[in-house]
């Protein structure tokens, strides 16, 4: 983040951006008022696309989005990434050293091959062995350093090994979120394009929102509310792992897409999440109290290239507000 702002313009950011915060109840702190200075300040261009996007959409604001976006659109690379990179540059050096010098050695030793050629001659025998002689002693050095390049081509495979697992683990940490284990947004587009390319024929999506979840965290603290929601997206991930996308869409909402189902299949499945979680029994491990029931509403909806991916979630989360009022733990489905 690089400012140039006033003294005048960051007082003016400043109680516009605390204005944000109050307007959708977030505490103030450092990622919550990096984000909204950002935004209100019109300095990070894909910051507010996407932030104006979730409030077009009259999706809550929330902490895990906040976080979401600071990390996505303000926070650099991190110290991983820095030191994976580092990694890669020590491989490249490492084998591009020991290429080069096996490549000196090589062309001195063909050099020095077709002198001696040229200098044996059966009528100078003492000639002739010292030049025999000078070319074993340069055959031996050639394959001790072609020894020593093989050895270093090895070491660094090894590495490249190494560093292309740390890159397949940093893939996969920016594309699942740390607390519930699902995908984050950042796989919906490019997963939906690719079911599409693949002729895809049916995707329906399913909007999960926790019942009363953000008063169960205030009555029983975040690290009580952070276990359960955990819990609660495994069970829901356990339903559809096997071909469907779970995500992680805000702080208690998940969406899950499922290619290649129906609408009655579809409404089956959320059936079954929405039953699966009413069955989980929680314990608080300190005193062993039991807590309240965690029930879920789900809003079921179908994709259609028409609508598009956007317009399909928030077809089903207009569906998952008629399941949160029509009494909660329910699903309801939308069939238009």
């Amino acid at each position: 983040m690089n400012y140039s702002d006033t003294h005048a313009q960051a007082e003016v950011f400043l109680h516009k951006a605390i204005l944000f915060l109050k307007e959708h109840n977030l505490p103030a702190n450092p990622i919550n008022y990096s984000v909204a200075y950002e935004y209100v300040a019109n300095k990070n261009a894909d910051l507010v696309i996407l932030l104006n996007e979730e409030i077009e959409q009259e999706r809550r604001i929330d902490d895990f989005l906040m976080t979401e976006l600071y990390k996505s659109c303000i926070l650099s690379p991190d110290e991983s990434t820095e030191k994976m990179l580092g990694s890669v540059d020590s491989v490249l050096s490492f084998a591009q050293k020991h290429t080069q010098k096996a490549q000196n050695n090589s062309n001195h030793y063909i050099n020095l091959l077709d002198e001696g050629l040229l200098l044996l001659d059966e009528q100078d025998i003492d000639t002739s062995k010292q030049v025999i002689d000078k070319l074993l002693k340069a055959t031996s050095y050639a394959k001790k350093t072609q020894s020593v390049l093989v050895k270093a081509l090895k070491q660094a495979e090894s590495k490249v090994d190494e560093l292309q697992q740390q890159v397949d683990e940093l893939n996969n940490s920016r594309k699942v979120d740390a607390l519930t284990g699902l995908f984050n947004r950042t796989v919906l587009n490019e997963t939906v394009d690719m079911w599409l390319e693949n002729n895809t024929q049916e995707i329906a999506a399913l909007a999960i929102n926790l019942d009363n979840f953000h008063k169960f965290s205030e009555g029983y603290g975040t690290t009580i509310g952070n276990v359960i929601l955990s819990k609660v997206a495994q069970k829901v991930k356990a339903y559809v792992s096997d071909s469907g996308l779970p995500v992680r869409m805000a702080g208690e909402e998940f969406l899950v897409l499922i290619p290649e189902a129906n609408i009655v299949s579809a409404q089956q499945i959320a059936e079954k999440v929405r039953h699966g979680v009413e069955k989980l029994q929680f314990v608080n491990a300190k005193n062993k109290q039991k807590l309240p029931k965690i029930t879920v509403s789900i809003g079921v909806s179908q994709f259609s290239q028409k609508l598009g991916l956007d317009g399909t979630i928030k077809k089903a989360n207009t569906a998952l507000q008629m399941a949160k009022a029509t009494g909660q733990n329910k699903v309801f489905t939308d069939r238009t």
